[in-house]
């Protein structure tokens, strides 16, 4: 079965699992603000690509409720719990590779640990196409978990469910997002608690269209 194709069905299956145990989790909140705080239009319209349940769109909703917010995920499931939790945004079911086909313009796009389900080729691609997407001067919020790509591998639940898992260099990462004429305006580690008291360290980043 295709990587992308069987990650998604994962995705499906464990979206209320996923839903129960994300949507108030506070490590990210800082990042999430410093986000808001930077996006200047009034009523700015916003991507989040790989929306999941909604979690972050709800936390920044509530921060700032002008935001005009499409959300977009692989998994039908999160679409669903996104649309619930977020009545006032709108949410399509979407691949990633895909946004294109929206056809319009924004002032940000949120990519939540996006990158993580992605290879490099489309990860590159990714960024062309929200380059393509932005308004002068858009942002990007990006997270992900900086290792090395050999590392990358299928992980697996207790109930035999997997998906890809890809990691990323971060300096792979700043390259593609100078390829495609983005800049860091900001940038974040994040440690996040694992089992058996270990940390994981996840990269933050949020960048600027670069005026052309």
């Amino acid at each position: 079965m295709d990587i992308y194709k069987e990650t998604a069905e994962t995705w499906n299956k464990i979206a209320s699992i996923y839903e129960d145990k994300f949507m108030d989790l506070p490590y990210y909140n800082e990042s999430y603000d410093a986000l808001c705080s930077l996006i200047q239009p009034k009523s700015p319209k916003v991507l989040e690509i790989g929306c999941g349940p909604g979690n972050i769109t709800k936390y920044i909703l509530n921060k700032r409720p002008d935001f005009e917010i499409t959300g977009i995920d692989v998994a039908q499931k999160m679409v669903e719990l996104a649309m619930k939790n977020n009545p006032e945004a709108e949410f399509v079911l979407m691949d990633s590779r895909d946004i294109l086909r929206l056809n319009k313009k924004f002032d940000a796009i949120i990519c939540g640990f996006c990158i993580p389900y992605l290879n490099e080729i489309d990860c590159q691609n990714l960024f062309n196409d929200c380059s393509k997407l932005l308004n002068q001067e858009g942002l990007v919020y990006l997270s992900f978990v900086h290792g090395e790509p050999n590392q990358s591998g299928f992980q697996t639940n207790s109930a035999g469910d997997r998906m890809y898992f890809h990691f990323h260099l971060r300096e792979n990462v700043e390259s593609w997002m100078i390829a495609s004429g983005f800049e860091t305006v900001k940038s974040f580690k994040v440690k996040y608690p694992k089992a058996n008291d270990q940390i994981d360290i996840h990269d933050i980043l949020i960048i600027r269209k670069e005026k052309q």
